[in-house]
């Protein structure tokens, strides 16, 4: 609390109003001591904002994609489930790198999955964990819309239904991976949703202000460059501030055949 240094009365000037003796060494240093404490708090304020502005981190939608369920067995939607809550929340950093099977781990019994359809060479065999690769092929797409790299990915020896030709991601665990980059200067957490009927896959990002305005300005679209009912290409193109800045080559996919998964 400031003190106001006042000397006492010593006469009257008029009326009832009381003359005062101002102490001037004692007013300067109140002065002094005012201009310091606004100083202070001033650069309080300025430093919280720029904390806010250069640290305080929101979630923002990066991409999302959604594959359907409908007509996928029980065992493939029950590892579907089990395989989508495990990789739910993962972050990753700056810079850093993402392994799907790293993340589930392996399909087995022990570890709660059960058997069901799963395409193996074209032909469809019961195995342990069938339907997970729907979670790595919704992820992978959700992953590519949200300008995150692929450093691993391999597709189907028959295109699957849920997705369109080119844009699966098959994994098996200890052989086939889905590997994903994060480019940016920012993490991105990785978060899925499942219902009855569709499995959903959000890329979030964790960005300050200043990152946000900087991603608002990036756009990423598919193309699908169709060289025969069975040889895909996947490109994704890239904007800023709306105009287009380049293409990049996803991946090329060639399958058997089409074949419906039940």
């Amino acid at each position: 609390m400031l003190t106001l240094i006042l000397q006492q009365p010593i006469g009257r000037w008029s009326g009832n109003f009381s003359g005062i003796r101002v102490n001037p060494d004692a007013t300067i240093s109140l002065v002094s001591e005012m201009a310091f404490r606004l100083l202070t708090i001033f650069a309080t304020v300025l430093a919280i904002m720029t904390l806010w502005g250069c640290k305080y981190r929101r979630p923002v939608i990066m991409a999302t994609f959604r594959t359907s369920l409908v007509g996928r067995t029980e065992g493939q939607k029950l590892n579907a489930a089990k395989a989508a809550r495990a990789v739910n929340g993962a972050v990753i950093p700056a810079g850093s790198t993402f392994s799907f099977n790293q993340r589930v781990g392996s399909w087995t019994r022990e570890r709660g999955f059960v058997r069901a359809p799963v395409s193996l060479g074209g032909v469809l065999v019961p195995s342990w964990g069938g339907g997970v690769c729907q979670v790595s092929t919704t992820l992978y797409v959700a992953a590519i819309l949200a300008g995150l790299e692929v450093l691993e990915r391999h597709h189907h020896a028959v295109a699957p239904s849920y997705v369109p030709k080119g844009m699966d991601a098959a994994v098996a665990y200890g052989v086939a991976d889905l590997r994903l980059r994060n480019p940016f200067q920012f993490p991105v957490q990785i978060r899925f949703e499942t219902t009855e009927k569709q499995l959903t896959c959000q890329i979030i990002g964790l960005m300050t202000p200043s990152q946000e305005r900087k991603w608002k300005r990036l756009k990423f679209q598919l193309r699908r460059e169709i060289l025969s009912p069975s040889h895909i290409r996947l490109w994704r193109f890239h904007y800023r501030d709306g105009k287009f800045i380049r293409r990049e080559l996803c991946n090329e996919s060639t399958y058997i055949r089409s074949f419906n998964l039940p």
